[in-house]
Protein backbone atom coordinates (compact mmCIF):
# COMPACT_ATOMS: atom_id res chain seq x y z
CA UNK A 1 0.00 0.00 0.00
CA UNK A 2 1.65 3.12 -0.85
CA UNK A 3 1.91 7.04 1.52
CA UNK A 4 -1.33 8.07 -0.17
CA UNK A 5 -3.57 4.90 0.24
CA UNK A 6 -2.74 4.19 3.87
CA UNK A 7 -3.20 7.77 4.52
CA UNK A 8 -6.24 7.65 3.13
CA UNK A 9 -6.95 4.49 5.38
CA UNK A 10 -5.65 5.99 8.85
CA UNK A 11 -8.38 9.35 8.21
CA UNK A 12 -11.00 6.93 7.64
CA UNK A 13 -10.42 4.77 10.25
CA UNK A 14 -10.39 7.84 12.39
CA UNK A 15 -13.55 8.95 11.07
CA UNK A 16 -15.46 5.37 11.62
CA UNK A 17 -14.17 5.61 15.33
CA UNK A 18 -15.24 9.05 15.72
CA UNK A 19 -18.78 8.28 14.74
CA UNK A 20 -19.29 6.32 17.76
CA UNK A 21 -19.68 7.84 21.02
CA UNK A 22 -17.48 7.96 24.06
CA UNK A 23 -19.19 7.84 27.64
CA UNK A 24 -17.41 7.97 30.99
CA UNK A 25 -19.45 6.53 33.93
CA UNK A 26 -18.21 8.04 37.55
CA UNK A 27 -19.19 6.25 40.58
CA UNK A 28 -18.60 8.54 43.71
CA UNK A 29 -18.29 6.46 47.34
CA UNK A 30 -19.67 8.88 49.93
CA UNK A 31 -18.71 9.24 53.52
CA UNK A 32 -21.12 8.10 55.45
CA UNK A 33 -21.71 11.78 57.00
CA UNK A 34 -20.91 13.20 53.45
CA UNK A 35 -23.11 16.49 52.70
CA UNK A 36 -25.56 15.89 50.15
CA UNK A 37 -26.49 19.30 49.65
CA UNK A 38 -23.19 20.44 49.22
CA UNK A 39 -22.38 17.47 46.74
CA UNK A 40 -25.76 18.40 44.61
CA UNK A 41 -25.03 21.89 44.51
CA UNK A 42 -21.32 21.13 42.89
CA UNK A 43 -22.88 19.39 40.27
CA UNK A 44 -26.19 21.08 39.71
CA UNK A 45 -24.63 24.49 39.84
CA UNK A 46 -20.76 24.24 38.57
CA UNK A 47 -20.08 21.08 36.95
CA UNK A 48 -22.95 20.42 35.02
CA UNK A 49 -23.34 23.71 33.62
CA UNK A 50 -19.32 24.24 32.60
CA UNK A 51 -19.93 20.78 30.74
CA UNK A 52 -23.10 22.19 29.10
CA UNK A 53 -21.51 25.59 28.07
CA UNK A 54 -18.83 23.47 26.11
CA UNK A 55 -21.66 21.47 24.35
CA UNK A 56 -21.90 18.35 26.35
CA UNK A 57 -25.56 17.46 26.97
CA UNK A 58 -27.84 14.92 28.64
CA UNK A 59 -25.07 14.39 31.52
CA UNK A 60 -26.99 11.83 33.99
CA UNK A 61 -26.37 12.05 37.80
CA UNK A 62 -27.83 8.96 39.92
CA UNK A 63 -28.46 7.54 43.39
CA UNK A 64 -28.72 3.99 43.81
CA UNK A 65 -32.03 2.86 44.80
CA UNK A 66 -31.05 0.41 47.71
CA UNK A 67 -29.68 1.62 51.27
CA UNK A 68 -26.26 0.26 51.39
CA UNK A 69 -23.57 1.29 52.23
CA UNK A 70 -21.10 3.17 51.39
CA UNK A 71 -23.55 4.98 49.13
CA UNK A 72 -22.79 5.64 45.83
CA UNK A 73 -23.49 8.48 42.77
CA UNK A 74 -23.09 7.49 39.66
CA UNK A 75 -22.15 10.60 37.06
CA UNK A 76 -22.53 9.42 33.36
CA UNK A 77 -21.41 11.64 30.62
CA UNK A 78 -21.22 11.56 26.84
CA UNK A 79 -19.08 13.02 24.61
CA UNK A 80 -18.86 13.15 20.70
CA UNK A 81 -15.38 11.86 20.17
CA UNK A 82 -12.35 11.26 22.60
CA UNK A 83 -11.27 14.59 21.49
CA UNK A 84 -14.00 16.00 23.08
CA UNK A 85 -13.32 14.08 26.17
CA UNK A 86 -9.89 14.84 26.37
CA UNK A 87 -10.89 18.57 25.96
CA UNK A 88 -13.23 18.73 28.76
CA UNK A 89 -10.72 16.89 31.09
CA UNK A 90 -8.41 20.23 30.12
CA UNK A 91 -11.24 22.88 30.99
CA UNK A 92 -12.00 20.93 34.33
CA UNK A 93 -8.38 21.12 34.94
CA UNK A 94 -8.09 24.94 34.13
CA UNK A 95 -11.94 26.16 35.11
CA UNK A 96 -11.32 28.98 37.99
CA UNK A 97 -14.51 28.73 39.01
CA UNK A 98 -15.03 25.42 39.27
CA UNK A 99 -11.75 24.97 41.62
CA UNK A 100 -12.76 27.31 43.47
CA UNK A 101 -16.14 25.80 43.79
CA UNK A 102 -14.44 21.92 44.46
CA UNK A 103 -11.92 23.56 46.98
CA UNK A 104 -14.87 25.27 49.41
CA UNK A 105 -17.64 22.67 48.74
CA UNK A 106 -14.78 19.76 49.61
CA UNK A 107 -12.26 21.01 52.31
CA UNK A 108 -9.68 18.48 53.75
CA UNK A 109 -11.19 18.43 56.90
CA UNK A 110 -15.11 17.55 55.46
CA UNK A 111 -14.60 16.25 51.88
CA UNK A 112 -18.44 15.37 50.19
CA UNK A 113 -16.77 12.01 48.91
CA UNK A 114 -14.18 9.48 49.93
CA UNK A 115 -12.96 8.49 46.32
CA UNK A 116 -14.18 8.26 42.78
CA UNK A 117 -13.75 5.67 40.03
CA UNK A 118 -14.15 6.26 36.78
CA UNK A 119 -14.13 4.64 33.12
CA UNK A 120 -14.59 5.34 29.72
CA UNK A 121 -16.59 3.28 27.21
CA UNK A 122 -16.66 3.28 23.39
CA UNK A 123 -20.86 3.02 22.21
CA UNK A 124 -21.77 -0.09 20.47
CA UNK A 125 -21.70 0.09 16.19
CA UNK A 126 -25.61 -1.24 16.77
CA UNK A 127 -25.73 2.14 19.02
CA UNK A 128 -23.70 4.36 18.09
CA UNK A 129 -25.36 7.15 19.62
CA UNK A 130 -26.97 7.26 23.18
CA UNK A 131 -30.59 7.97 23.47
CA UNK A 132 -32.30 9.61 26.27
CA UNK A 133 -35.25 8.25 27.67
CA UNK A 134 -38.86 9.64 27.72
CA UNK A 135 -39.65 11.50 31.09
CA UNK A 136 -41.66 8.56 32.64
CA UNK A 137 -38.88 6.17 32.23
CA UNK A 138 -37.36 7.29 35.64
CA UNK A 139 -36.22 3.96 37.01
CA UNK A 140 -32.83 2.79 35.64
CA UNK A 141 -31.04 -0.47 35.74
CA UNK A 142 -27.13 -0.10 35.00
CA UNK A 143 -25.53 -4.10 33.89
CA UNK A 144 -22.05 -4.68 33.74
CA UNK A 145 -21.06 -7.80 31.90
CA UNK A 146 -17.43 -9.04 32.26
CA UNK A 147 -15.69 -11.92 29.98
CA UNK A 148 -13.64 -14.61 30.62
CA UNK A 149 -11.66 -14.31 27.81
CA UNK A 150 -11.38 -11.57 24.62
CA UNK A 151 -12.57 -14.30 22.54
CA UNK A 152 -15.68 -14.28 24.52
CA UNK A 153 -15.73 -10.58 25.00
CA UNK A 154 -15.43 -9.90 21.02
CA UNK A 155 -18.43 -12.64 20.64
CA UNK A 156 -21.27 -11.53 23.26
CA UNK A 157 -20.74 -7.82 21.87
CA UNK A 158 -21.17 -9.47 18.24
CA UNK A 159 -24.77 -11.24 20.08
CA UNK A 160 -26.14 -8.00 21.13
CA UNK A 161 -25.31 -6.25 17.82
CA UNK A 162 -26.46 -8.97 16.09
CA UNK A 163 -29.72 -9.72 17.55
CA UNK A 164 -29.66 -8.35 21.47
CA UNK A 165 -29.81 -4.43 20.80
CA UNK A 166 -32.98 -5.76 18.10
CA UNK A 167 -34.43 -7.92 20.61
CA UNK A 168 -34.44 -5.31 23.64
CA UNK A 169 -36.01 -2.46 21.23
CA UNK A 170 -38.93 -4.87 20.63
CA UNK A 171 -39.82 -5.83 24.21
CA UNK A 172 -39.17 -1.67 25.14
CA UNK A 173 -36.35 -1.82 27.22
CA UNK A 174 -35.79 2.16 26.96
CA UNK A 175 -32.34 1.24 25.56
CA UNK A 176 -29.93 4.19 26.80
CA UNK A 177 -26.50 3.08 25.70
CA UNK A 178 -24.37 0.05 25.34
CA UNK A 179 -20.62 0.57 25.57
CA UNK A 180 -17.56 -1.48 24.99
CA UNK A 181 -14.84 -0.22 28.05
CA UNK A 182 -11.32 1.14 26.81
CA UNK A 183 -10.15 2.12 30.38
CA UNK A 184 -11.22 1.20 33.66
CA UNK A 185 -11.52 -2.30 36.12
CA UNK A 186 -12.61 -5.92 35.35
CA UNK A 187 -11.60 -5.84 31.66
CA UNK A 188 -12.86 -6.99 29.62
CA UNK A 189 -16.62 -5.95 29.85
CA UNK A 190 -19.08 -3.95 28.49
CA UNK A 191 -21.80 -1.86 30.30
CA UNK A 192 -25.02 -0.91 29.35
CA UNK A 193 -28.21 0.84 30.39
CA UNK A 194 -31.74 0.60 30.45
CA UNK A 195 -34.68 3.03 31.36
CA UNK A 196 -38.22 1.77 32.47
CA UNK A 197 -41.11 3.11 34.44
CA UNK A 198 -40.81 0.75 37.32
CA UNK A 199 -39.18 -2.02 39.16
CA UNK A 200 -42.64 -3.81 37.89
CA UNK A 201 -42.20 -3.05 34.51
CA UNK A 202 -38.64 -4.00 34.32
CA UNK A 203 -39.25 -7.23 36.00
CA UNK A 204 -42.00 -7.70 33.52
CA UNK A 205 -39.98 -7.05 30.31
CA UNK A 206 -37.21 -9.27 31.35
CA UNK A 207 -39.60 -11.81 31.90
CA UNK A 208 -40.68 -12.20 28.30
CA UNK A 209 -37.09 -12.01 27.41
CA UNK A 210 -35.74 -15.28 28.38
CA UNK A 211 -38.46 -17.44 26.08
CA UNK A 212 -38.45 -14.79 23.20
CA UNK A 213 -38.03 -16.43 19.85
CA UNK A 214 -35.18 -13.96 19.16
CA UNK A 215 -33.31 -14.60 22.08
CA UNK A 216 -33.53 -18.71 21.70
CA UNK A 217 -32.21 -18.64 18.55
CA UNK A 218 -29.30 -16.47 19.35
CA UNK A 219 -28.44 -18.38 22.40
CA UNK A 220 -28.14 -21.55 20.17
CA UNK A 221 -25.99 -20.09 17.66
CA UNK A 222 -22.67 -21.94 17.73
CA UNK A 223 -21.00 -18.34 17.50
CA UNK A 224 -22.15 -17.43 20.46
CA UNK A 225 -21.71 -20.59 22.61
CA UNK A 226 -20.03 -19.53 25.76
CA UNK A 227 -19.54 -15.79 25.24
CA UNK A 228 -21.13 -15.11 28.63
CA UNK A 229 -20.16 -14.00 31.12
CA UNK A 230 -17.56 -14.71 34.11
CA UNK A 231 -19.62 -12.31 36.18
CA UNK A 232 -23.01 -10.41 35.83
CA UNK A 233 -23.52 -7.27 38.20
CA UNK A 234 -26.14 -4.60 38.07
CA UNK A 235 -27.55 -1.30 40.01
CA UNK A 236 -30.60 -0.28 40.12
CA UNK A 237 -30.85 4.19 40.16
CA UNK A 238 -33.04 6.84 40.34
CA UNK A 239 -31.50 10.18 38.93
CA UNK A 240 -31.55 13.08 41.05
CA UNK A 241 -33.39 16.29 40.74
CA UNK A 242 -30.88 18.04 38.49
CA UNK A 243 -30.15 14.64 36.23
CA UNK A 244 -30.22 15.72 32.50
CA UNK A 245 -31.51 12.06 31.84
Amino acid sequence: MNKALLSIAIVFCLNLFGQNEVYEIRTYELFQYSNFKKFNTYFKDYFIPLLNQQGIKNIGVFREVSEDLPRKIYVFIPFADMESYQKIRSVIATDAKIQKASAELSPLNKPIFNRYETSLYRAFNGMPKMVKPDDKNRFFELRTYESHSEDAYRRKVNMFNEGELELFDQLDFGSVFFGDKIAGDRMPCLTYMLAFESLDERNENWGQFGDHPIWIKLRSDPEYKDSCCSSISRAFLTPMPFSQL
